[in-house]
């Protein structure tokens, strides 16, 4: 699997994945994808799944796990491009009542970046 980074609009990741997202080194790609995006303090990801080819319940697993770990820093994460098999296995597994899918990365872009980022600094700490 490849994962291109893109910035549509400022202050939102994308990452555009092409091929399978299965057990194996392509999770272990996009977990340190996350863990590079989290570094650097970015809270508002978009995964374009539009070339995903295929995904297991791993792969199922490292998105929600990319969603839980930026709902724990305030942030939010949007899906784009969901459709055959991936689409049948985030609707199998309950993914899409947990997180906000696009047609496209372009729409779910402009809906985070339309969203304010969490604020750093907690007031009265």
């Amino acid at each position: 699997m490849e994962i291109i980074r893109k910035e549509l609009d400022p202050g939102v990741v994308v990452l555009e994945l092409k091929g399978p997202l299965q057990m194996g080194v392509e999770c272990k790609r996009l977990e340190l994808a996350m863990d590079d995006i989290l570094k650097e303090k970015q809270t508002r990801v978009v995964l374009d799944l539009s070339q995903l080819t295929k995904i297991d319940s791993d792969g199922v697993g490292r998105v929600v796990k990319s969603l839980s770990r930026l709902r724990m820093v305030g942030g939010t994460l949007h899906l784009a491009g969901v459709t055959g098999v991936v689409s049948t296995a985030l609707k199998l597994t309950h993914v899409d009542r947990l997180v906000k899918i696009f047609p496209t990365a372009r729409e779910a872009s402009q809906n985070l970046s339309a969203t304010p980022p969490p604020s750093s600094a907690t007031p009265g700490h």
